[in-house]
Parts: structure tokens; C-alpha cells; sequence
């Protein structure tokens, strides 16, 4: 049994969880961490825009400005983030729901639709996001069939005003009340 809450708490809730792998565990944590929603687009050598879906998207360092992103090196997308090319990382707002489902499934349908246009740097932009980065792959590191992808930022645009979209407990969901102390 594991106890959830604080010891400022007068009743803290308690769940019983049932672990049998280092993977179960690995899954049952990582579906209770909520993450923002991004997604990766960029041009495939031929000019074909490509992207992805991530909830892996993480600030790396603030000077020089990096990110970092984790991806299946099998990602149909995966070729879009090699060292040395140019993509957007775009922060999806809590009414993108859509996009982001669209840019996690088939790979020929991501960018049939009015949801992009040619942007930052002649790349495929997302329109409406909360933020947009054009960045530059510096560091890509292969471990077992995935990868650890670094940007450094080039430029970008933010728009505070649109709210976030989170993803948690395998589901999509808006930002709620501020907590104050």
C-alpha cells in the first residue's frame, strides 16, 4: 500500500497498487505524470513536411536555449529530427486536442487540412499554438530502439493568452485553478 499526500494532510488517501514488472510500474507512474502536448514538425530531405505528437518535450538548459525530445527511432517522423536539420516545436493550446490526434496517427493524413501553413523558417507551422520554436538538432543520442533528440532554440513566438493542453491518465485534459499557499 502506498500512502498518497502529505504528512500535513489529517487524512492521507491510500491506494492499493499491485506492481509485477519494472515495466508495469514504468507505465502506471508515467500514465499518472501529466506532460504538456507538443508537436515536432519539419521537411523530410525531399520537402515533404513531416511532425509528430510528444509528451516527451523538455526544457534541457536556458543558455544556450535547448530542448530536448524523446522518440522510437522506427517513428515514421523519426528522419525529421537528425543532427543538423531545422524543425518547429510547437506547444498545443487546450482547444488543439484535434491536431494532436492527427499528428499521432497516420502518417500520409498529418498535414492534409487548414491546420498548417509554411512558417518559421519555410517550415510546416501549426496554427493557434500556445508557442512555436525554431530550433536546430545538435545532439541526437541512440539508446537501445529509441532516442534522446537536443535542439538548440533559433527564434520563436509565444501567445500566453491561449491555455495549455495536458496529457494524463492516458487522457487529454485543460489546465485547472492556480494553486495558491
Amino acid at each position: 500500500m502506498l500512502p498518497f499526500g502529505n504528512n500535513d494532510d489529517e487524512k492521507a488517501i491510500e491506494r492499493i497498487v499491485t506492481i509485477v514488472t519494472p515495466q508495469e510500474a514504468f507505465l502506471a507512474a508515467f500514465s499518472l505524470h501529466p506532460a504538456g502536448v507538443a508537436v515536432i514538425t519539419g521537411n523530410l530531405d525531399d520537402g515533404t513536411p513531416a511532425g509528430f505528437t510528444a509528451t516527451s518535450l523538455a526544457s534541457f538548459s536556458a543558455t544556450p536555449p535547448r530542448a530536448t525530445v524523446n522518440i522510437a527511432q522506427h517513428a515514421s517522423s523519426y528522419s525529421v529530427v537528425t543532427l543538423g536539420k531545422t524543425v518547429i516545436l510547437h506547444f498545443l493550446s487546450r482547444h488543439q486536442v484535434n491536431i494532436s490526434r492527427t499528428m499521432a496517427g497516420d502518417f500520409s493524413e498529418r498535414f492534409t487540412g487548414d491546420h498548417w501553413a509554411p512558417g518559421l523558417g519555410g517550415l510546416p507551422q501549426l496554427h493557434g499554438v500556445r508557442a512555436a520554436l525554431l530550433a536546430t538538432v545538435v545532439a541526437v543520442t541512440e539508446v537501445g530502439d529509441n532516442a534522446t533528440i537536443v535542439f538548440e532554440i533559433n527564434d520563436g513566438e509565444t501567445h500566453p493568452d491561449f491555455p495549455p493542453l495536458v496529457y494524463v491518465d492516458r487522457r487529454y485534459h485543460r489546465v485547472g485553478d492556480i494553486v495558491t499557499n
